[in-house]
C-alpha cells in the first residue's frame, strides 16, 4: 500500500483477482487468433530480421506438403529453385532494407514431392516495443489455379479477336472474290474465242495464250478467295472418306515425291460423311504439298481416321455437341514457331504452296463451310499435325453447300 496527498491509501497493482482475469482474456485471445490463422485459406508465416522462419501456420501442409516444424528455422529462398530464389531476392531485399511492408510477389516453390507452386506472398514488417525491426509477418496463397483462369481467358479472347478478323477477312475477300471471277470468265471468255478465230501460225496466239493462260490462274486464285470466304458453291454427298482417302492415296504419293513415305491409317468411322468430294480432293491436295514443302529431305506423311465425340472445349473453341469423323494429316518435317501456327491459315502468309498464298486459308474456308473444325498443332522440329472435324450427317453440317457460317473455330487451332 501507499499513501496520497491525504493519507489515503491506495492498491499498487491488481490482486490475483485482477491477473487471472487477465491471463484469461490472453488466453481467450491466442485461442481466437490461432483459430483464425488454423482455419484461413492463407499459409500465416512470421520471419525474424534474419528472413527465417519463426512461426508457419498449418496451411502449410496442403501448400508445400511440409509439416510447420519442417520449416521452422529455414527461410522462404530454401523453399524455392535456385533461379527463383536469386530472383525474388533482388525483388525483397530493398523492400526489407527499407523496412516497407512487401507488396504482392508471385514466386514459385517446390512442394515436397517435386512439383512447383505457385504462391503469392504479401506481408508486413513488426517491431519490439523500443521501435527496434524484428522481422515480418505475413500470408502465402496458391495462385496458381487463377493464373490459369486468367491465361485461359486470355487464349480465348485472342482467340475471339483472331475470329473476328478471319470472319471480316473472309466476307472482303469472298466479295473481292466474287467480282474478279466476273472480270476473269471474261478474259479467259475472249481469250477463248480470240484463240478459236487465230490461225494456228498467227504471231499473237502464243501472247494470247499466255493470256488465257494468266486469266485460268487468276480463276483458280479467285476460286481459292471464294473457298476461303465461304461463299464457294458446294456440292455435297455421301462420302465413305476411308475409301475416298485410298483412292486418293496415289494421286497424293505422286505429289509428295518418292523422298516421302505415305502411310494411310483407316479407322473404323461407320457412316459416310456429307461433303464435296471435288473440294475435299483439294484440300488433302494442299495439305500434301504443304507437308512436302516441310520436308525437302524426305520424311512421312500419316493420314489417319477416327470417330471422335465432341463435347468440351478445345484450345478455347466450343463446338457443336456430337458425333464427328477425325481426320488427321501428321508429317515429319520442319515444324512451325508460334507466330506461324498462330497465322498458318492467313491468305498470303504462305507463298510457297503452289496456290498463290491460298492453299491452307481454302482449307480453312471449306471445313468451316462444311460445318467442321480445323485444328493444328506444331512445334519446331517437331513436324505438324492438322485435325479436322467434318460432322455427321443431322450435326452441324445444316449449313453445307449453303454458304452458311457454322460456329467459328480459331484460326491458330481452328
Amino acid at each position: 500500500m501507499a499513501s496520497d496527498a491525504n493519507g489515503q491509501g491506495k492498491r499498487i497493482g491488481g490482486g490475483p483477482r485482477d491477473l487471472a482475469e487477465a491471463e484469461a482474456a490472453l488466453r481467450e485471445s491466442e485461442e481466437r487468433y490461432r483459430t483464425l490463422v488454423e482455419t484461413i485459406s492463407d499459409w500465416v508465416w512470421e520471419v525474424d530480421e534474419n528472413v527465417v522462419y519463426t512461426f508457419v501456420s498449418p496451411k502449410v501442409r496442403e501448400l508445400l506438403g511440409y509439416e510447420p516444424g519442417e520449416v521452422l528455422g529455414k527461410s522462404p529462398f530454401d523453399l524455392m529453385p535456385p533461379a527463383e530464389a536469386l530472383r525474388v531476392k533482388e525483388i525483397l531485399l530493398p523492400y526489407a532494407a527499407g523496412r516497407k511492408p512487401l507488396p504482392a510477389i508471385e514466386n514459385i516453390n517446390v512442394h515436397k514431392d517435386g512439383h512447383l507452386v505457385l504462391l503469392e506472398t504479401s506481408g508486413v514488417p513488426f517491431f519490439d516495443a523500443n521501435g527496434t525491426f524484428r522481422g515480418y509477418r505475413g500470408v502465402d496463397r496458391d495462385i496458381g489455379a487463377r493464373k490459369r483462369a486468367e491465361e485461359e481467358l486470355r487464349k480465348s479472347e485472342e482467340h475471339l479477336r483472331q475470329v473476328q478478323r478471319f470472319e471480316s477477312t473472309g466476307r472482303l475477300a469472298g466479295g473481292l472474290a466474287h467480282h474478279l471471277n466476273n472480270l476473269m470468265t471474261v478474259v479467259t471468255g475472249y481469250s477463248d474465242l480470240l484463240l478459236a478465230r487465230m490461225p494456228k501460225d498467227a504471231p499473237l496466239r502464243g501472247e494470247v495464250a499466255k493470256i488465257r493462260e494468266a486469266g485460268e490462274r487468276a480463276a483458280e486464285l479467285t476460286r481459292e478467295l471464294l473457298s476461303f470466304g465461304r461463299r464457294q458453291i458446294l456440292r455435297p454427298l455421301e462420302v465413305d472418306l476411308n475409301g475416298f482417302l485410298s483412292q486418293l492415296s496415289s494421286t497424293l504419293e505422286d505429289l509428295l515425291g518418292r523422298s516421302v513415305r505415305l502411310t494411310f491409317s483407316p479407322g473404323d468411322i461407320g457412316e459416310k460423311i456429307h461433303v464435296d468430294p471435288d473440294h475435299l480432293r483439294q484440300v488433302m491436295t494442299h495439305l500434301a504439298a504443304n507437308a512436302r514443302n516441310a520436308m525437302p529431305g524426305g520424311g512421312e506423311l500419316r493420314i489417319s481416321t477416327a470417330p471422335a465425340e465432341l463435347n468440351d472445349p478445345i484450345d478455347g473453341i466450343e463446338p457443336v455437341p456430337g458425333r464427328y469423323v477425325l481426320l488427321s494429316v501428321q508429317d515429319t518435317g520442319n515444324g512451325m514457331d508460334a507466330e506461324t501456327r498462330k497465322r498458318v491459315f492467313e491468305p498470303f502468309y504462305f507463298l510457297n504452296t503452289g496456290s498463290e498464298g491460298m492453299g491452307l486459308p481454302s482449307v480453312y474456308g471449306f471445313v468451316k463451310q462444311t460445318g467442321g473444325y480445323i485444328f493444328v498443332e506444331s512445334r519446331p522440329g517437331h513436324g505438324t499435325t492438322f485435325r479436322i472435324y467434318f460432322p455427321y450427317p443431322g450435326r452441324a453440317g445444316e449449313s453445307i453447300g449453303r454458304g452458311g457460317s457454322p460456329p467459328a473455330a480459331a484460326p491458330d487451332a481452328g
